[in-house]
């Protein structure tokens, strides 16, 4: 057990909390699950698309946690402001989280075509967040975030992504675009994934937790 929370949001939203402090990932349209976050210390904002930053998301827990620190690409930081531009190899320390970067472009949606920067995490060494790729990290995973639904993937990328870092488990995220049988189906197919490296497979609606 890493003794840390996480916690859905809508889509790829997360928020990873450890004594008492939270980081949230690409926070967007949360209102109606959860009211206000309180002890954010950092943001990790992946990219710049829409469906990842919303600067009025942005805008209400800077309000609500005036010290909090944004992580993000260069071009993801010029929409919203005052925000530390990170890259592949980069490390952080803050309020007791240990923050490694990786990776550096978006999944391409039209071949050859790179859509915007991108910026993966791992979170303590052991929390892995790529964003909207399949960038590996330069860990291994004990929890790895995955995209099931995607203009840039299909989900036999998702799977092999996770029998490539083989992590203890998995999260589906980037999961919007599903109605509820879609999504069983996605999952049904990274289920078999999960199960080939023996991880197991951890399904949160916004708003649901899980301690690891």
């Amino acid at each position: 057990m890493l003794g840390m929370k996480i916690t859905k949001l809508e889509h790829s939203g997360i928020i990873i909390e450890k004594d008492k402090k939270q980081i949230v990932f690409d926070p967007v349209e949360f209102e109606d699950k959860i009211q206000r976050l309180e002890n954010v210390v950092a943001i990790i904002i992946t990219h710049k698309h829409g469906d990842h930053l919303q600067p009025e998301v942005i805008a209400k827990i800077r309000n609500d946690n005036p010290s909090v620190k944004i992580f993000t690409t260069s071009d993801a930081g010029s929409l919203i402001g005052d925000t530390v531009f990170v890259k592949g190899g980069d490390s952080f320390e803050i309020e007791g989280f240990k923050l490694d970067f990786f990776g550096k472009d978006h999944a391409a949606i039209v071949p050859k075509q790179i859509p915007c920067e991108n910026i993966g995490v791992v979170v303590d060494d052991e929390i892995v967040n790529p964003g909207d790729s399949f960038d590996l990290p330069n860990k291994e995973a004990e929890v790895l975030f995955v995209a099931i639904s995607a203009p840039w993937l299909k989900i036999v990328e998702s799977m092999k992504y996770v029998e490539s870092v083989r992590p203890n488990m998995v999260i589906p995220v980037h999961d919007a675009l599903l109605s509820e049988l879609g999504k069983s189906i996605s999952s049904n197919w990274m289920k078999k994934a999960c199960d080939g490296v023996g991880a197991e497979y951890k399904e949160l609606m916004p708003g649901e937790s899980a301690i690891v």
